[in-house]
């Protein structure tokens, strides 16, 4: 006697119903997955769309363009480009192209094309009220006076033919010092001179402006500029500060001697908001954190940084935006001052291509009070450019907010507080894991193979001291 098996039969493909149904299943959740996929990619298209257009994210807002790290070396041409990893061993000769590749600092075809794409990104967000350049305008291995200045006079050239009526603020770096290696030149006065007479018609301030801080860049290498009746724009040497540097303390002490009055007289006037612009940053070195040497990795003379943050929080409420550079990457720094003011500036990427293998500039949006609402970052990636093409062009990447705080209607200017309360939240949510790889991939971390944890981190960018950085490798040991 045959047995009888119970169940579903077959259909005539071979099917039962519940695996009919499961196929169907299957094939409805591959449509919705696939509608996902398209509705994010429009959103993202339609995001970046409304991002770079005139007035429609931002409405009643002041834009300004930022240039960093330019590192100008025109004796770059189609084949090669000069570069020593070592620095004080051999030239090594580095593969190019036309616009430049990783290991590589900046071409002058792609000087003239970012000069050139700042200029039509003007036309879709909005006339830029300035431009600051936030130092080392001159190639890692230029050496000497005659080749640094003629850098200069290429960018300010550049600048002056798409922007002739646009004030340009500028800072100096370390490579601007006209000596390889970041070194003081033997007669600072004179250089700086050379410097402020090539550099100070881009301002387009008063002639009595330009007289009044003549004197102090000549000696030191900073200055403040009044940009309007409400925002003055105050330039650090940070060179100064640098822990690489020998710079005096008479010359460092000096500047913040200097920077307290500043501030303290756009107190007094009343309704006057300030932006400083630096190059060398007063945080610990994010792309040297683990760094055995914890001294080192601090990259401002500890008493110059400690009085800089005390100042900078006692005068919190008229300092708006600080920008820095020099670390090839965009970051922040969020801590507090002695007094407990929350205290924040931003760290900007470079239009040298030489540590990612692209080029970048921003664009800063404000409010009325120059409060900054967000940050727009262009890249563009040279190493995908051959020498045959003629349309090279820089992409929208991200804003700030739409990176970090998915357009969070409570973070309306990115004040001390609010990155405060941001680096706590990556330091504590899993969602820090996966900027903190973004990041990573694309800094000298990477590149050095550097072991840092995600929580190391973010807890460095709220340090600005040696004991801190200890402390968060100690923390936060993975």
């Amino acid at each position: 006697m045959l047995l009888e098996i119970k169940g579903e039969q077959p259909n005539e493909g071979g099917l039962c119903r519940t695996q009919q149904r499961k196929s169907i299943a299957a094939l409805l959740l591959l449509v919705l997955i696939f509608a996902a996929l398209v509705l994010v990619a429009y959103s993202e298209f339609d995001l970046n769309k409304r991002l770079t257009d005139v007035g429609i994210e931002y409405e009643d807002s002041l834009y300004f363009g930022i240039l960093a790290d330019l590192h100008l070396d025109s004796r770059q041409n189609t084949t090669y480009c000069l570069n020593s990893d070592t620095y004080e061993k051999e030239w090594v000769v580095h593969p190019s192209t036309l616009y430049g590749a990783k290991s590589c600092d900046t071409s002058l075809a792609l000087m003239n094309v970012t000069m050139s794409e700042l200029k039509n990104t003007e036309g879709k967000v909005g006339k830029f009220q300035f431009i600051v350049i936030l130092g080392d305008q001159i190639g890692h291995w230029i050496n000497g006076s005659e080749m640094s200045l003629n850098s200069f006079d290429i960018i300010q050239n550049l600048i002056t033919e798409q922007f002739p009526s646009t004030p340009v603020y500028f800072t100096v770096g370390n490579h601007d010092l006209s000596t390889l290696f970041s070194k003081l030149p033997e007669n600072q006065e004179d250089w700086y001179s050379q410097l402020w007479q090539r550099l100070s018609p881009g301002l387009q301030t008063t002639k009595s402006q330009v007289l009044s801080e003549v004197t102090l860049f000549q000696k030191y290498g900073f200055y403040k500029v009044k940009h309007s009746k409400h925002l003055w724009v105050v330039s650090l040497n940070t060179n100064l500060f640098y822990n690489y540097i020998n710079a005096s303390d008479e010359a460092s002490g000096a500047q913040l001697t200097w920077l307290n009055k500043t501030l303290h007289e756009a107190r007094e006037k009343g309704q006057v908001n300030v932006i400083l612009i630096g190059h060398i940053p007063p945080n610990i070195d994010i792309l040297d954190v683990s760094n055995p040497d914890v001294v080192k990795s601090a990259v401002w003379k500890s008493d110059c940084a400690a009085r800089f943050n005390e100042l900078v929080g006692r005068f919190s409420n008229i300092i708006k935006i600080t920008f820095f550079a020099h670390q090839h990457a965009d970051g922040w720094y969020a801590g507090k001052s002695s007094s407990g003011a929350n205290v924040s500036h931003f760290l900007m990427p470079a239009v040298s291509p030489v540590t990612k293998g692209h080029s970048t500039f921003s664009v800063g949006i404000a409010n009325k009070d120059w409060e900054l609402l967000d940050i727009l970052y262009y890249i563009c990636p040279v190493e995908l450019f051959t020498r045959t093409d003629t349309n090279v062009k820089f992409y929208f990447e991200n804003s700030f907010k739409q990176k970090y705080f998915k357009f969070d209607k409570k973070y309306t200017a990115l004040r001390g507080w609010v990155m405060r309360e941001l680096t706590e939240r990556l330091i504590s949510l899993e969602d820090g894991l996966q900027i903190y790889t973004n990041r990573l991939l694309s800094t000298y971390q990477y590149r050095y193979k550097s072991q840092v944890s995600p929580f190391q981190m973010f807890c460095v960018m709220t340090e600005n001291m040696a004991e801190g950085l200890d402390s968060c490798l100690k923390k936060y040991f993975f």
